[in-house]
């Protein structure tokens, strides 16, 4: 068997409380940008690499990082020479040729992106040749059913979906001063009071905010006890993060969702710069990276928690030990659907997966030709 085409599939997404939310961000600091991040990321596309054999097997996979567009061009000006005419079972090759070959101008950002959805793509296939569920292929399963937190701020809404642990998106960063501050924790209380003591509340702060603020955010959450705190800095200030790390030792701090490779979370772990790692299996390099990514974490006694919804992460979560928790983003609350049908869904804060070849799922006509709206994955 071996690889005759690589297709991208892409589509635009809808707009959600994702984008029109008022969330800290890292452009927060710019009033004309403070309110909402369509202002200021423009377009945001899906992408969906399909890879056919010539013996009539495909596979799926998702691109990560929202600028989907870019796939193409990346696909066609080079990484599809790689694979047409390989062998798909050879998944480690292809991923380091394509990581060698695109080092001049790839290495982090929308290349890998791009070999992430090849990645999980040829990983799907591989299950479908072997009519088999991929977290088979990658050991099977350590825990019958995984653990599912939400993200969002609509907790009442949460509550009813049967969710216990929630994730709360930061509204207000160091720009908005005092007065953001105590919004923030105001709405960590109301959050504490309507889950009760058994739920744990996290912060995602989206790379928004400083040192100071972090370490002012982290003091006033202890009162409600807040689990861990996440990305709070941007990515390549690690030692802003060990700093926070120091200044409040008794609150974990979390990230990764924007590091990319085996490298990139080398130097997070060796760095002791956060306490739970928290790659995008559509950006950091896909199924493949994430099992190095978690065997270093491993032998570092950190825990692996991806960010992301959708069945990839969710079988890596399951055939990964020290993986003990994914997370479901709440990117439906404002209509769209997955990109993908036979995406798995969320039951009273569990998922559970099918035993379906490959991830199990499939191309969504009606998505790929506009008649139904792809949901916000930011």
């Amino acid at each position: 068997m071996h690889i005759t085409e690589v297709k991208v599939h892409e589509v635009p997404m809808a707009f959600s409380w994702l984008s029109e939310g008022l969330i800290a961000n890292p452009m927060s600091i710019y009033p004309a940008y403070r309110k909402k991040r369509s202002s200021w990321f423009g377009p945001m596309t899906a992408a969906v690499i399909e890879i056919v054999t010539d013996a009539g097997v495909r596979g799926l996979g998702t691109v990560g990082g929202g600028k989907g567009k870019l796939a193409q061009t990346v696909v066609e000006e080079q990484l599809k020479t790689l694979l047409v005419g390989s062998n798909p079972f050879d998944i480690e090759l292809l991923w380091e040729q394509m990581f060698r070959a695109s080092q001049f101008y790839g290495r982090k950002g929308a290349v890998i992106n791009v070999i992430s959805g090849i990645d999980i793509a040829l990983w799907d296939l591989l299950g479908r040749a072997l009519e088999q569920p991929v977290y088979n292929l990658l050991g099977g399963k350590t825990k019958e059913k995984i653990p599912a937190y939400v993200t969002g701020n609509l907790t009442e809404r949460h509550q009813a979906m049967g969710f216990r642990d929630v994730k709360l998106a930061v509204p207000h960063g160091p720009a908005d001063g005092r007065e953001g501050l105590r919004k923030n924790i105001e709405l960590i209380a109301r959050t504490r009071e309507l889950i009760g003591p058994d739920g744990d509340i996290m912060l995602d702060c989206y790379m928004a905010l400083d040192v100071p603020y972090t370490v002012q955010l982290a003091k006033a959450a202890r009162e409600f006890n807040v689990l861990w705190i996440e990305e709070p800095v941007p990515p390549d200030q690690i030692d802003s993060y060990r700093q926070i790390k120091d200044a409040v030792p008794d609150m974990l701090i979390s990230g990764g969702e924007h590091e990319f490779t085996r490298y990139g979370f080398r130097d997070l772990i060796e760095k002791k710069a956060v306490d739970i790692l928290q790659p995008d299996i559509y950006r950091a390099g896909g199924i493949s990276e994430l099992k190095k990514i978690a065997a270093m974490a491993s032998a570092h006694n950190r825990p692996v928690i991806p960010h992301g919804v959708g069945a990839a992460t969710y079988h890596f979560v399951i055939s990964t030990n020290n993986a003990p928790r994914a997370e479901f983003v709440d990117i439906y609350a404002q209509g769209g659907r997955p990109v993908l049908k036979g995406e798995p869904e969320p039951k009273d804060g569990f998922i559970e997966l099918s035993a379906a070849p490959g991830f199990g799922y499939e191309l969504d006509d009606e998505i790929l030709s506009g008649k139904a709206s792809a949901a916000l994955i930011w």
